[in-house]
């Protein structure tokens, strides 16, 4: 009976140290799963921590190593190589800061950026490991650096460095070949745990992604700068093509004004009379003068515009007023056409906030394009609309229309249309007009557009302003534009 009992206690004592065992042996292994995970987000966090290519080429090689103490597990050195742009060769890229590391780059017989290995050398071991997309180990270092070197060199350097094993895993990113990572430790293979396989795999695949990154990053830095560069350069064109427009301008218009006073002069108060074909040709000087002028005055205007040397002075105004003194001002010219000038709808509507002088400027320069497009005997028609926060002004003629294919090109610079609007005057034009027109109202926070049932079915203009409520009162400087640098300029008179 004794006996039968110590046997009992000595099978549960067996038992127990079994259990104790397996749930030691469980508890080493989640402990061990618990470091791997620990290692690889603090490796992910770090690699991802910065998208400067240098700084990720430094972290990747160094990191496994110190930060997550690899270093005491025999791992001394890590390289880094990647495949270049022209897809020919495997060049090194990074190493590891450490004592054995700086030991080889020194003995070593070239500089360590200038080795490279040929894509098509399948001898190196490197090379097979893109090649197939495969981890590789080796004992011999000089495998990773043939044909470069001497393989005899290098195993004598491998001998006073101490590495015993070089693992190299092949770099890929969304099944592009990057290149490859090396890892040269000082224990064999076979003391090499399946925690730091697993480490090793990870941390090779959160390299792939940091290296693509950094390299797209760079790609963008490089394509931003360069378009930095251009936009400077294309900025500094402009301004010497505004420069150059201003000056020539100026310098055009002052022997023009003389020629247009002369060609008048002789027309009107000739001491002799003139034959027919004699005001014929002083005539036509006189009206191509005045065009030339006119294009000199409307490309000042612009480039006053788009180089800011216009001031914006919003006040409250009646915009009703405003057009009633345009019409008086356009009435001698629309007589010479019995042209009919009229407002129709309602004329109560609130004031306005915006330049009054650049608003006068659209005015002229839209009754001025409907009177040159409206036949004698047509109408030109003003009318106004309001939803409380914007004001419509509307100039809406009978003359000869826009196709709706053209409504889309106007508003450009030198917008003149074949077969349409522009092209019918019969005075000319220089198609800047309605580009000046769009500039002023947009800087007076508004727009302008227009629209045509057809050709020979007249066009309406029209153009909205901020009404002069006390929200937009209470904001005025958002309303008004200064000159940064120099002496605003006034714009040019419109000429009807």
């Amino acid at each position: 009976m004794f006996l039968f009992i110590i046997t009992i206690i000595f099978f549960l004592l067996v038992v127990i140290c079994t259990l104790l065992v397996l749930l030691k042996k469980e508890m080493k292994k989640t402990f061990s799963q618990e470091i791997a995970f620990n290692s690889l987000w603090k490796v992910q966090s770090v690699l991802l921590s910065t998208l400067k290519f240098e700084d990720v080429v430094q972290q990747i090689t160094n990191v496994i190593l110190k930060d997550i103490n690899y270093i005491n597990m025999g791992y001394v050195i890590v390289v880094l190589a990647l495949v270049d742009k022209d897809q020919k060769n495997l060049r090194r890229i990074g190493i590891s800061r450490t004592e054995e590391a700086e030991e080889f780059i020194k003995r070593y017989p070239k500089p360590f950026t200038d080795i490279e290995i040929p894509l098509d050398e399948i001898k190196n071991i490197g090379v097979q490991a893109i090649r197939k997309n495969k981890i590789l180990v080796t004992s011999n270092v000089a495998d990773v650096l043939y044909p470069t070197v001497d393989a005899d060199f290098v195993r004598n350097l491998q001998q006073k460095v101490g590495l015993k094993t070089t693992i190299v895993f092949p770099v890929v990113s969304r099944n592009r070949k990057l290149g490859i990572l090396i890892f040269s430790l000082k224990k064999d293979q076979s003391k090499i745990s399946d925690i730091e396989w697993a480490v090793m795999r990870n941390y090779a695949g959160s390299v792939g992604i940091a290296v693509e990154n950094s390299v797209l990053f760079e790609d963008v830095s490089k394509s931003n700068e360069a378009l930095t560069d251009a936009n400077k350069k294309l900025e500094d064109l402009d301004k010497l093509k505004d420069d150059f427009v201003s000056i020539a301008s100026h310098e055009l218009r002052t022997p023009m004004t003389a020629i247009r006073s002369y060609a008048w002069m002789a027309l009107n108060k000739a001491d002799t009379p003139l034959s027919s074909k004699m005001q014929k040709y002083l005539q036509r000087t006189l009206i191509s003068t005045e065009r030339l002028i006119n294009l000199v005055n409307d490309m000042l205007n612009i480039s006053r515009i788009e180089s800011g040397r216009v001031a914006i002075s919003p006040i409250s105004f009646d915009m009703v007023t405003l057009v009633k003194d345009v019409l008086v001002e356009v009435e001698p010219k629309s007589k010479e056409k019995q042209l009919n000038l009229l407002i129709t709808g309602p004329i109560l509507i609130p004031k306005v906030f915006a330049d009054p002088d650049k608003v006068r400027e659209v005015l002229l320069n839209l009754i001025g394009n409907a009177m040159k497009f409206t036949l004698n005997g047509g109408s030109i028609s003003m009318s106004f609309f309001t939803d409380g926060q914007m004001v419509e002004t509307s100039v809406k003629d009978s003359g000869v229309g826009i196709s709706k294919e053209d409504l889309s090109k106007l508003f450009l610079k030198f917008g003149r249309l074949d077969d349409s609007y522009v092209a019918a005057a019969t005075s000319g034009g220089t198609g800047l007009g309605l580009y000046i027109c769009k500039s002023l109202i947009t800087l007076m926070r508004g727009k302008i557009w227009a629209s045509s049932e057809g050709l020979g079915k007249g066009t309406t203009f029209t153009f909205s302003l901020p009404a002069a409520t006390p929200q937009v009162l209470a904001n005025e400087e958002n309303y008004t534009i200064r000159v940064s640098s120099g002496e605003a300029k006034n714009l040019e008179p419109v000429a009807i």
